[in-house]
């Protein structure tokens, strides 16, 4: 049973590049179960091109193919790309080979033949680096998942961009960065406001007007309200993100 954080791989692209027919057909028809865009090569020349025309978010190559090896072929991507996920399917145990590959930052290397048991928990490794990286799963509405890019500071959705102003940028990033935690109201302030940071001049309206701003943006009940008391403030009113 696939683990419930794969729902990542819907959304993203897979180039897949194995030179045996026969295990290029048994092994897409696996991968198609996960991912939703996937491209193929059967050969490494034919997959680096597309690694530049697609720009895939997910790579597995065969170490072992015509042309370009899946070695060199994970070479040149690295020269100039450290995040592309890259996993390496290999039918001999080289320990020369796999440290050398080891050190160009896979996510992992798998023999052959390869378990369904042992696919899985590359899998579940791949999900786990992919939700650390960049990329912030804010919401999933029926499996459109809503992604905060912490490089880029953008929202996106089915890899269409969400356009933000720049007050919702930084609550979002500030939201983004305590997930599931609550935030207070003045913490809030303090973050977007910070040009003109003044305890004086804070503005609860301001403060509730921007987050139904942002609110419009995502998915319904992305975030929610608590109410308490701390300190001498009337109301502490604080944001979380749904789980």
């Amino acid at each position: 049973m696939k683990n419930s954080s794969y729902h990542i791989f819907q959304h993203i692209t897979l180039l897949y590049a194995e030179d045996d027919i026969i295990s290029r057909t048994l092994y897409l028809d696996y991968f198609s179960a996960y991912f939703k865009n996937i491209y193929t090569a059967k050969n490494g020349q034919e997959a680096l091109t597309l690694y530049k025309e697609k720009k895939p978010d997910v790579i597995i190559l065969d170490i072992y193919m015509p042309i370009l090896t899946g070695l060199d072929v994970c070479k040149k991507i690295r020269e100039n790309d450290q995040e592309t996920k890259i996993i390496l399917l290999t039918a001999h145990t080289n320990k020369d080979l796999l440290l050398e590959a080891i050190e160009l930052g896979l996510t992992t290397y798998l023999e052959k033949p390869i378990t369904r048991k042992q696919l899985d928990q590359a899998f579940l490794k791949l999900s786990s680096d992919m939700e650390l990286s960049s990329h912030i799963l804010i919401a999933d509405n029926s499996n459109k998942p809503f992604f905060w890019d912490k490089e880029t500071r953008e929202l996106s959705c089915c890899s269409n961009r969400i356009t933000l102003t720049k007050k919702e940028k930084l609550l979002l990033e500030l939201l983004a960065t305590t997930l599931h935690k609550q935030v207070s109201y003045e913490k809030i302030y303090q973050t977007v406001w910070f040009e003109d940071y003044n305890m004086e001049n804070y503005n609860e309206l301001s403060i509730r007007t921007l987050i139904k701003k942002l609110r419009k943006k995502l998915p319904k009940n992305t975030i929610k309200n608590t109410y308490g008391y701390s300190g001498p403030r009337k109301l502490d009113n604080r944001l979380r993100y749904k789980n």
